[in-house]
This record gives C-alpha cells, structure tokens and sequence, in this order.
C-alpha cells in the first residue's frame, strides 16, 4: 500500500469565519484524521448529536475565545453534513478537542467526548 501524502490541512473542507479556520470531516476516516492527528487539544470539536456525521474543528487562535457567532456558524456546518440535514433545527455538541477521544475497539469516526455544550441551529452551508 502506498502512503498518501496529502498535507493533512488539504484532506478536509476547509471555511474560514472572522479569522477562524474551520475544518470538516469527509467521511469517517477522515473524521478520525481530523479530530486525532490535525486537532490541538486548544480547538474546539462539534458534532450533530446523536446522529452520524462530519467531525468539524473550529481552530484556536492564541488568547482569544472563540466568537459564539463561529460557533454558530460551525456548528450549521455540522449539522449540514449529518444525517439530519433536512430537518428544520438540529442540536450540535461542541467542546474543546481535549475532551474527545477514541477508546480502543471503537469504529472509524466513533468517539467519546467529555463536558459537551448544545447549541440549536438550522443546517445550511455558508
């Protein structure tokens, strides 16, 4: 098998929100590279809750909070990309990437995440 050597910043969709980076899975192993090998502990990770979908990231910028207007925007953007896109309002789970982790056994995409927040949005894309 041959290595892919994509950088791993070019493997996600990529929106940009007042100066904020925001990254969006593709599909589950790419969820697991995003929130597992390209998150800091700093960034915060958001998910449509209780279904499937794409791990986004919100990356941290140094001594700033993120804005609840990103985290408003990011987490339409995960609920975009999950399952419950058509629905009218959807609950997004977000908290610091350093609560999220991978218990062994667990399948691609699967994780458990410590001290989550829910916000309520409407799902569309920017």
């Amino acid at each position: 098998k041959q290595k892919d050597q994509t950088p791993l910043k070019e493997k996600f969709k990529r929106f940009e929100r007042d100066g904020f980076q925001i990254y969006v899975g593709k599909n589950a192993r790419n969820n697991d590279e995003l929130t597992l090998k390209f998150a800091h502990k700093d960034d915060l990770w958001l998910h449509a809750k209780g279904v499937s979908g794409s791990h986004v990231v919100i990356k941290h910028k140094f001594n700033m909070t993120f804005p609840v207007h990103v985290i408003q925007y990011a987490a339409a953007l995960a609920a975009h990309y999950s399952s419950s896109a058509g629905a009218e309002w959807v609950p997004v789970i977000y908290t610091p990437k350093k609560f999220v982790r991978k218990p062994k056994g667990f399948e691609p995409g699967q994780v458990v995440m410590d001290r989550e927040e829910v916000i309520m949005v409407e799902p569309k894309l920017p």
